[in-house]
């Protein structure tokens, strides 16, 4: 079945705080029948200059082994989010997958098969991770990772698209896990594929800035 999810992302001000912002679910988990389902919470907000992104993954001793830029990260604990800026007139998108030390892999591309990986300096995006937390209301171990990308930057990549309020781009937010203990695949938008594929820009949501 295919579905299109919503979700409008806030301006920022300066006064509102991460807890304050409705988050979106990486809730729909495809391919796999094991039972591992790790919730996850992402949250997004907006400034004049950036888009601002969190994680909140309730897994227990996320598995990193990698810690170089580019690296394949998709195989240890992973979250991406995939966003593509100008649905209507560019069909390439980014991909910016991070595992849970932060390690990121970035590319760009129109599909799978093109993809161009990037060099950008990691600093460009204000990463940020914690592990091994416990949530004060369920007492549950998670871990968390947050980025933004800068306007600037994306323009250089996309250069019709302008931060604007009422802005709808297209993405998509997953989970995986390719060679974990337990490997998953967990998706915000349902990917009507046979096999895991993430590289599905068809079955990306819409984003829209507030």
């Amino acid at each position: 079945m295919n579905e299109t999810r919503l979700y409008t992302i806030a301006r920022n001000s300066g006064s509102t705080e991460w807890k304050d912002i409705s988050p979106l679910d990486v809730d729909r988990y495809l391919w796999l029948d094991n039972g591992y389902t790790p919730k996850v919470e992402v949250r997004l907000y907006y400034t004049t200059e950036r888009l601002h992104i969190r994680f909140k993954t309730f897994e227990k001793d996320p598995l990193v082994r990698y810690h170089e830029q580019n690296d394949p990260v998709y195989t240890d604990s992973c979250v991406e989010f995939f966003i593509q800026p100008l649905p209507g007139s560019d069909p390439r998108y980014l991909n910016f997958e991070f595992n849970a030390a932060g390690t990121i892999l970035l590319q760009i591309g129109e599909g799978r098969e093109d993809r161009i990986t990037l060099s950008d300096s990691p600093a460009i995006f204000q990463i940020e991770t914690a592990v091994n937390q416990v949530d004060k209301h369920s007492g549950d171990t998670y871990w968390e990772l947050a980025f933004s990308i800068p306007f600037d930057w994306l323009q250089t990549r996309f250069h019709g698209f302008r931060a604007e309020s009422g802005r709808a781009f297209r993405g998509n937010f997953y989970k995986c896990g390719d060679e974990t203990p337990i490997p998953h695949y967990g998706c915000w938008n349902r990917v009507a594929s046979a096999s895991p594929d993430y590289h599905q820009s068809g079955f990306f949501g819409e984003l829209v800035l507030q």
